[in-house]
């Protein structure tokens, strides 16, 4: 599907949709950053919407005064950040929680239950130790979606709350959760997670919004993980052709979106020529007269696509054509 998006003072003008959903069957289960527990079968109807931009995810909670970018500590690392533990509504703490695919569950709670909980951060930067608090203010399910939800968020550094997520004119945007970390330099999924692991996804960064076209990294269409097809959507977002973290696009870019699952389905009244065909690495075939911008220059060796889907690609990416 394609959709034509703007861009007004930074901010991306976006009109959602369901055109031509298809309703498929999914299955998750819950994993947790500390316990797991299992989630019944479940259908929903899949969003059809498709929008590219250049940040793999705006982490506000890691700012400019991290060096390292990683909600987990490494054995020997000098810098790092650590969920530490949960403060519940009720004034009670916990040191473990799960993901019901996008749904957080803490102390038996979930939904619209969650509000008001808070998320401490054990910080070390060198000799110095300080605490980050995310406080989880307001929850919201996601139109269209059984088990996507959204959050509202506040970061507390020194007593000073700050919205976590802010679009490019600064204005307050809500985050999703994923059950997963990547490394922001090369866009590559961190493995194998190590406990605890957790990302706040701004939904301006492609991260939430690749979970938004349907690709939710939890679930399964016909049998098949939607895991690769996400991290694939991730660097077709960013138009991260070699797959190194390194984006060959703009904001406000349109695109037509196709994978062979049926989530994104061709576009009506739509003319695109193909771009490029993606996996978790990045592109498996390109056609370099066809990229997002033109005269890009491309790091490295991608062979020219063939018949749709002949190179492997989980999902196609098209250039629109006016």
């Amino acid at each position: 599907m394609a959709l034509k998006t703007g861009v007004v003072s930074g901010a991306v003008v976006l009109a959602l949709g369901c055109i031509g959903c298809d309703e498929v069957e999914v299955e998750g289960e819950a994993v947790g950053f500390g316990e797991g527990e299992a989630v019944q079968t479940r259908s929903t109807q899949e969003n059809g919407w498709n929008l590219n931009g250049w940040n793999l995810n705006n982490w506000k909670l890691n700012g400019t005064r991290l060096n390292d970018t990683k909600l987990y500590r490494d054995a020997g690392q000098t810098d790092y950040i650590q969920l530490f533990d949960i403060w519940l509504p009720d004034g009670d703490y916990v040191t473990t929680g799960s993901l019901v695919g996008g749904m957080l569950k803490v102390g038996g709670l979930t939904g619209w239950d969650v509000e008001d909980t808070t998320f401490d951060f054990k910080v070390k930067e060198g000799a110095t130790t300080y605490w980050k608090y995310v406080w989880l203010k307001y929850a919201y399910p996601v139109a269209g979606f059984s088990d996507v939800w959204e959050y509202d968020m506040d970061l507390q550094v020194a007593l000073t709350n700050d919205p976590l997520c802010v679009d490019g004119t600064g204005k307050r945007t809500r985050a999703l959760l994923l059950n997963d970390i990547w490394d922001p330099a090369t866009g590559a999924k961190v493995s194998p997670r190590p406990d605890k692991a957790l990302t706040f996804a701004c939904k301006d960064g492609a991260l939430a919004k690749c979970v938004l076209f349907g690709y939710r990294p939890w679930a399964t269409v016909n049998g098949v993980s939607l895991a690769d097809h996400h991290q694939a959507c991730t660097r077709m977002v960013r138009a991260d052709y070699c797959g190194d973290g390194q984006a060959h696009t703009t904001l406000g870019t349109p695109i037509h979106v196709l994978d062979q699952l049926g989530i994104q389905t061709p576009a009506a009244n739509t003319s695109y020529v193909v771009e490029a065909e993606w996996g978790p690495n990045g592109a498996v075939c390109l056609n370099p007269s066809n990229t997002r911008h033109a005269n890009q220059t491309i790091g490295c060796n991608i062979p020219t696509c063939g018949a749709s889907f002949a190179s492997g690609g989980l999902i196609q990416s098209g250039k629109i054509v006016p």
